[in-house]
């Protein structure tokens, strides 16, 4: 299988997993279903973007959460399932699909749903509505997106700038990702006597160790004369460090120069990562809303439980 299935399609898998009637926890479960679908190793080490599960074991357990409220399987104990006569009855003859519609036509899996959205239209479960992605993903999507435009956004932002202002967001920028203490550890240069070199960066209280600084609001590539310009600057200033950040994009030749320089370590910095940066660092952004998912502490009932 060349591509992960949909938490939907994951009904009949787990159902036929459960099939024997015996109980079975959630880890026996979801290593049934995946041992039963001959996934590709890449694909099963695929991961939410919030780095804390499989997408292949988030979408077996959306898809076991939604049985369970269908009744077509029932929780035992703690982490503990077992198909239900209900359930058993559904994969008789082997279907090949269990549809959200479907589910929805049961009066508790409705109830639930109702429940969930705080709503209680009676409207059915459309085949329109999305049955792609579970919960976790939608949300890991719709970030995505937002981030996205967000950075479109910095980019479009920061080319207004001058170039003094640009080269002081770069400064800033270093600072708030821990390159020095603060923006007393930080210069620019004055103008006419850089040589390529736009500001400095000391590592160290007593600028023992330096960074090296160019800052320009290209539209074009980065190509590999600058790199070899800036190369060439780092030299008059017996410098080892440098970095160039730019709101353009960086081409090949240029980052592939950079890449094997054997004496001076230069990074290349292009618009869109310098706005990820900014906004991984919170500079030039501001937090409008947080979003908080809860999850049950086994661990806390487990000792109440004894």
């Amino acid at each position: 299988m060349n591509q992960l299935p949909k938490y939907s399609d994951l009904f009949v898998p787990v159902l036929l997993v459960m099939k024997d009637k015996q109980e079975k926890s959630i880890k026996e479960i979801a290593q049934a279903v995946v041992a039963s679908l001959d996934l590709d190793k890449d694909l099963l080490e695929q991961r939410l973007s919030s780095g804390t599960q499989r997408v292949i074991d988030n979408r077996i357990g959306w898809a076991r959460t939604y049985l369970n409220k269908a009744s077509l399987i029932e929780r035992t104990s703690r982490g503990i399932y077992r198909i239900t006569e209900k359930g058993a009855s559904r994969i008789e003859g082997n279907p090949t699909e269990i549809t959200l519609v479907e589910l929805d036509k049961s009066p508790e899996f409705k109830e639930w749903r109702s429940g969930v959205s705080g709503e209680n239209t009676g409207t059915a479960w459309s085949e329109a509505e999305s049955d792609d992605l579970t919960p976790e993903e939608q949300i890991d999507l719709s970030v995505k997106q937002l981030q996205n435009q967000l950075s479109e956004d910095i980019i479009e932002r920061v080319k207004k700038l001058s170039p003094e202002g640009f080269e002081q967001l770069v400064l800033r920028l270093l600072v708030g990702m821990g390159y020095g203490g603060s923006m007393a550890d930080v210069q620019g240069v004055a103008k006419g006597a850089d040589g390529g070199v736009d500001g400095v960066v000391n590592q160290d209280h007593l600028g023992l160790d330096r960074i090296y600084i160019q800052a320009k609001r290209w539209e074009g590539s980065v190509g590999r004369p600058v790199i070899q310009g800036f190369v060439g600057a780092l030299a008059g200033v017996g410098a080892s460090k440098g970095v160039i950040m730019t709101t353009s994009v960086s081409a090949a030749p240029a980052l592939e120069f950079a890449k094997n320089l054997t004496d001076r370590r230069i990074v290349l910095v292009d618009g869109k990562r310098m706005a990820g940066l900014m906004m991984r660092n919170q500079v030039g952004v501001s937090i409008r809303q947080e979003l908080l998912i809860q999850r049950i502490d086994e661990d806390f009932f487990g000792d109440l439980e004894g």
